[in-house]
């Protein structure tokens, strides 16, 4: 779990968090001290580490207990941010974990997207809180149900009953069986994926079952078999969360690039090396590609030796930007959020998991905003000097900006006849939302009447403290 401030975090027994700039520090309680320096010299945690999969973790002393100081992912992204083929990734890889544990003489106590953070593509579980040692004649794993309930329900959720994944923001403990298959049709709550799952559990009610089961005594099993039992079991979930994943469907902005219409061959590769010349120039070490649609722009930036965050509001075409980023191996991670409406902080006093911007903020030293403007204009409805108050908060340094002019066919067809509030801005008007807060490196005009911008913030020079 992560915290937004230097409070710790207050939920695992056995340690707390405290966030500190660059780094991540675990205070672990002197009862738990053992148990963790234990596994923190198995080899499948050293490798996890080796592999990126794990945070590392530099064992300091701290009055009987311990500090275990981690780095600090750059940029957080939550489970309600994730397109499905992140939430797939987490998924698997806590069950990959989970079952190389098992080998080591470990087992997963919690199983929860919440415990995992992409670098890039790539996801990382950071709680090394999370294992306890095995009893070998035991084939249960205490966190089956918070698997079920908190990686596959949200998927089969959004594949068969079209919630949105973002709805996870308010089920920290995932859905119940009940309350999805009150939501199902009858030949949904019979369907294969729904019903051992679902509709056994609810017509069953297992889950008061379940939770008198734990506190049972269990059966002992010989190892080689409870080991046998466990391994089969992981496996089968990873099979059915890969089931689980909804296709992707066609949606207008991810369709966007191949159907473009107020863009030629030849624009749009002016577009295109104008924007690379510019990246290679300036070889940032990190960019925000706002609005990044198909991801080609954010691709581009990664080619350049950036590490790129891809924040895109379209859920089709965020998932395809996850999915480039980890079958190309880019160096892409995908949020899926709208600037217009960013995600709120939330948690217990809104300080567990913190807002979107406030995350972001300063955090590049490019921001890009190609064909994006008009969008918060016209859509939204955003002054235009406050959607460069934002910019100006958003980069460290430079601003990439297309900005399309009222005459563009795009932004025609956007105004839905309020050509008297939009239909004269102008240039000029770009320039005067800029005073005081950019200055203009590089102006490049297409031949479609559009015009690329290269702005420098002016560090201090903004005085009405947006």
């Amino acid at each position: 779990m992560t915290f937004n401030t230097s409070d710790p975090t207050f939920r695992d027994p056995a340690g707390s968090l405290v966030l500190e700039l660059g780094r991540a520090v675990r205070h672990i309680r002197p009862e738990s001290r053992a148990e963790v320096l234990a596994f923190l010299a198995t080899p499948f945690y050293q490798r996890a580490v080796e592999r990126g999969e794990m945070s590392s973790s530099v064992v300091e002393e701290d009055a009987g207990g311990l500090r275990l100081i981690h780095p600090r992912v750059r940029i957080v992204s939550y489970p309600w941010e994730w397109t499905p083929a992140q939430w797939l990734a987490a998924a698997e890889l806590t069950l990959k974990l989970g079952e190389q544990a098992l080998d080591a003489g470990w087992i997963l106590k919690d199983a929860t997207p919440l415990n995992i953070l992409f670098v890039g593509p790539q996801p990382v579980l950071v709680d090394v809180l999370s294992f306890d040692r095995r009893e070998p004649t035991s084939a249960v794993w205490l966190a089956y149900a918070q698997y079920v309930r908190t990686f596959l329900f949200p998927l089969l959720s959004k594949k068969m009953l079209h919630w949105p994944l973002e709805l996870t923001l308010f089920k920290r403990d995932g859905y119940e069986p009940a309350e999805m298959y009150a939501a199902m049709r009858w030949t949904q709550k019979m369907s294969r994926a729904a019903l051992w799952p679902i509709t056994l559990p609810a017509l069953l009610d297992k889950k008061k079952a379940a939770e008198n089961a734990a506190s049972a005594p269990q059966a002992k099993r010989d190892p080689e078999i409870a080991l046998a039992i466990l391994k089969r079991m992981l496996r089968g979930l990873r099979k059915r969360t890969q089931n689980a994943v909804p296709r992707e469907a066609a949606s207008e902005w991810a369709e966007y690039m191949g159907t473009l219409t107020h863009y030629s061959k030849d624009e749009a590769e002016q577009k295109r090396d104008w924007v690379k010349a510019v990246l290679e120039e300036l070889r940032p070490e990190h960019v925000l590609d706002v609005g990044a649609n198909t991801g080609e722009f954010s691709a581009l930036a990664a080619s350049c030796g950036a590490e790129v965050v891809a924040l895109e509001r379209d859920a089709e075409s965020a998932e395809r930007i996850a999915n480039l980023s980890r079958t190309q191996k880019l160096a892409i991670q995908t949020i899926h959020a709208d600037l217009a409406r960013p995600t709120p902080a939330v948690g217990w006093e809104n300080r567990e998991s913190s807002a979107l911007l406030p995350r972001l903020e300063e955090k590049f030293e490019v921001v890009m905003m190609l064909a994006v403007i008009h969008h918060l204009l016209l859509l939204e409805q955003i002054p235009l000097a406050a959607i460069m108050a934002l910019s100006e908060r958003l980069t460290a340094r430079y601003l990439i900006v297309e900005w399309v002019p009222a005459t563009d066919p795009m932004f025609v067809s956007l105004m839905r006849g309020r050509d008297d509030l939009y239909g004269s801005l102008s240039e000029a008007d770009l320039m005067a939302a800029c005073e005081g807060r950019f200055r203009v490196v590089q102006r490049q005009g297409l031949n479609n009447g559009r015009v690329l911008f290269l702005f420098e913030r002016q560090i201090g020079a903004s005085t009405d403290g947006a």
